[in-house]
């Protein structure tokens, strides 16, 4: 057992909301979420899995039955659309406006735990930095008006990441509350479950196995609980083969089929999820199996894609999920969303070493670490590290304050080295170097299949 090492104390909510600075950045990034929101009301298409998000919603709104569409999805998303629909009808706006809103209002309040985070490690100066990079980032922005579960999920993963510095001081309630919030996060994109893991194994390397036990239990328990109905409904229908969701299967089978254009088409032509998720995974297990030298090689390339330039937002763009843009409009918000992201990683991998450092962030390293070598199995887009933002911010924000110090060292050239070596790797992929160059006429003109998959 290795000694614990307890993290300094965090401000309080009070304290931290009484930071004039911190209101300022907030009500600014909130009014320009708003001002967005409601400028692109009525413009935006609603297409992929925001349609089907609000199908779904708009269908247990009618029949009070909650059908998640091709895949079995986690629920809380789908309630969250209903619950904005039924809402909208009081007020005089629409419903999709309702629901971008309420997530304007929720990536606005994941400020204040980063806040929280940021100031516990090093003090309230990077604190607001970390804020100010956090609001304004133009790609979680951008992610805020889009109908899918990323921005209330980084809520609720912020919430736990910046509590779980205090599970050594607070009570057993506390405890009991972070895993519930936990669990929430979990019916929104089930893969949190896997941070819960690494987070007990973390409390039995410091502590030992009666203090990581006892916490695991009440987190754990307290998760379960609020996941429960959706397993036993899963379980009841579908067997032991579905827990939360079966999209796993899906994209492990996309991510190493030869032709991924056709899987989709392929899926939905199976007659129920336990025949899909059955076919997926051995669909997948076949490809990987007959080529494990290229899939190591595809896993590398799905790795880096993860952590290079922003991919997902540009697809919706190109897709019409932002309305119809013209040309000028396009290539604005692509060196926008992109000279930003690599701004935000340069900064980030200056500040990763005191985050490292730190007891409590060290945990969501380890996990975004953990998490990247699975997803680098199957299919990778970028928006899969949303999440991440959390600590994202407090190590830009570290590095600023490192940079104004100009207390670097040759390891972080090294890091900014392999950062821009990841960063030149995604501009030379054929997507990018397209419109870096300018070789398109119109936005529409990029909607290829193999595009959309992201896989060069």
């Amino acid at each position: 057992m290795t000694r614990a090492v307890v993290p300094a104390a965090r401000p309080s909510l009070s304290a931290a909301l009484s930071d004039r600075w911190l209101l300022v950045l907030m009500a600014l990034g909130l009014s320009m979420r708003v001002a967005l929101a409601v400028g692109l009301d009525g413009q935006m298409l609603l297409r992929a899995d925001e349609s089907i998000y609000t199908q779904m919603a708009r269908r247990l709104i009618e029949t009070g039955r909650l059908e998640t569409g091709p895949f079995v999805r986690p629920p809380l998303y789908f309630y969250f659309l209903a619950a904005a629909r039924v809402l909208s009808d009081t007020l005089p706006i629409s419903w999709p406006l309702v629901a971008k809103l309420l997530q304007c209002l929720a990536a606005t309040a994941t400020t204040v735990p980063i806040y929280r985070a940021a100031s516990r490690v090093s003090g309230k100066r990077v604190a607001r930095i970390a804020s100010a990079i956090f609001l304004f980032d133009p790609t979680l922005i951008a992610y805020t008006h889009l109908l899918w579960p990323e921005t209330l999920f980084l809520f609720a993963v912020a919430i736990v990441f910046d509590a779980a510095s205090e599970f050594e001081r607070r009570s057993r309630v506390y405890i009991v509350s972070m895993g519930v919030v936990a669990g929430a996060a979990m019916l929104l994109k089930p893969v949190f479950g896997l941070f819960a893991a690494v987070l007990a194994l973390d409390w039995l390397r410091r502590d030992g196995w009666r203090i990581a036990v006892r916490r695991a239990l009440l987190f754990g328990i307290a998760a379960a609980v609020v996941i429960g109905p959706w397993v036993v409904r899963n379980q009841l229908r579908y067997g032991p083969t579905i827990l939360l969701e079966n999209q796993g299967p899906y994209n492990l089978w996309s991510g190493n089929a030869k032709d991924p254009t056709q899987v989709f088409r392929e899926w939905r032509e199976l007659p129920d999820p336990v025949t899909r998720s059955r076919v997926a995974a051995q669909r997948a297990t076949a490809a990987i199996s007959s080529d494990p030298i290229g899939f190591a090689e595809n896993a590398a390339i799905r790795a880096l894609n993860l952590w290079g330039f922003e991919y997902f937002v540009i697809r919706h763009a190109v897709n019409g999920g932002y309305g119809s843009v013209s040309r000028q409009t396009f290539l604005l918000g692509f060196w926008v969303i992109q000279i930003g992201w690599a701004v935000l990683l340069l900064l980030a991998v200056l500040g990763t070493g005191p985050v490292a450092r730190d007891p409590t962030l060290r945990v969501v390293v380890i996990y975004t670490l953990v998490f990247t070598v699975l997803v680098a199995a199957m299919v990778t887009t970028t928006r899969f590290r949303v999440p991440f933002a959390f600590w994202l911010s407090i190590a830009a924000a570290i590095g600023v304050d490192r940079l104004a110090g100009r207390r670097l060292g040759g390891r972080d050239l090294v890091l900014v080295g392999v950062a821009i070596a990841v960063l030149a790797l995604s501009l030379s992929r054929p997507l990018f170097w397209t419109i870096a160059t300018g070789a398109f006429g119109e936005p529409v003109e990029l909607s290829r299949p193999d595009w959309n998959f992201f896989r060069y």
